[in-house]
């Protein structure tokens, strides 16, 4: 399956989105479609759907940890 990510979507959370989709989602869509894309819908939840048809498999709640320096 490929998985096709929102630029929005930092690189440093994808491996951790790609784990996810890939344990939830075993087969093609409905359409035949096997490429899902994942966007950014609000800070902190992405969609994950068909990147042919649109259909949304979930929507996920994602965490970004910020790096803070002591100066």
């Amino acid at each position: 399956m490929k998985i096709i990510f929102d630029e929005d979507i930092t690189k440093d959370v994808r491996a951790s989105i790609e784990e996810v989709i890939t344990d939830a989602i075993t087969a093609p869509c409905e359409c035949g479609c096997k490429e899902v894309y994942v966007s950014l819908q609000s800070p902190g939840s992405i969609d994950v759907k068909c990147y042919d048809c649109g259909t949304s498999f979930f929507e996920l709640e994602i965490e970004e940890e910020e790096e803070v320096s002591e100066i």
